[in-house]
Order: structure tokens, then sequence, then C-alpha cells
């Protein structure tokens, strides 16, 4: 995983401690292999009845434009197909392929502490 996560710009300082901390306390979660090579990953943070949020949506640069991307987040939603409201970040070049899941863009806005 951390071999993916170094494709990102976002997400390409995580150590392996960081990401097996991750793994050990995410329940919603998606993986995409090829034979044994791990080439999607995604994830979904929830409360389990009001909030999800998708993140770290990634898949190996070799892949994509496959359809992996598109796999990801399908399976995510059905896991948190139960949730009041399901929301992500993302940047604006990817509008289009969540707008295609049925995300919009929405009204709030977004803070952070970077």
């Amino acid at each position: 995983m951390q071999r993916l996560f170094k494709q990102t710009n976002w997400a390409k300082n995580r150590t392996i401690e960081g990401i097996e901390f991750l793994l050990e306390n995410t329940k919603n979660y998606v993986l995409v292999r090829d034979d044994t090579l791990l080439i999607g990953y995604g994830r979904a943070l929830s409360d389990g009845i009001y909030r999800a949020m998708l993140d770290d949506i990634v898949v190996d640069h070799h892949y994509r434009k496959k359809g992996i991307g598109h796999q990801i987040v399908q399976e995510l939603l059905k896991q948190v197909s139960d949730i009041e409201q399901v929301f992500l970040n993302t940047k604006p070049e990817l509008k289009h392929f969540y707008n295609t899941h049925g995300f919009h863009k929405c009204k709030a806005f977004t803070m952070s502490l970077d």
C-alpha cells in the first residue's frame, strides 16, 4: 500500500507504521489486486449511521483509465449505503469522475488545520 500512496502528492509520506494503524482502524475499505500486486485501494470513514466520507482512493498509475477507480467507489458506496450522508473531498479535475457516481458539489465550506 505504501507503494500506491507514494504515487500521490497527498499521501506520499505515509509510513508503514501509519498505514498499519490506518488499516487496523478502518472498517470500510476496498483492495484491488492484479494477482498478488495491490493496484487499488479506497476507504470510507464513518460513524456508522449519519456520516461517511470516502477517502484515500488511489489506483496504481499503470492501471488507471481501466475502470478500477469506478469499481472502488461503487463497492465503497455499497458498504455505506445505509449512511444518511456520504461525502468526499477531491481535486476539481476529478469532479466529473465523482459526478458519475452521484456526487455533486455541495454548498458547504471545507476548512482544514493545514
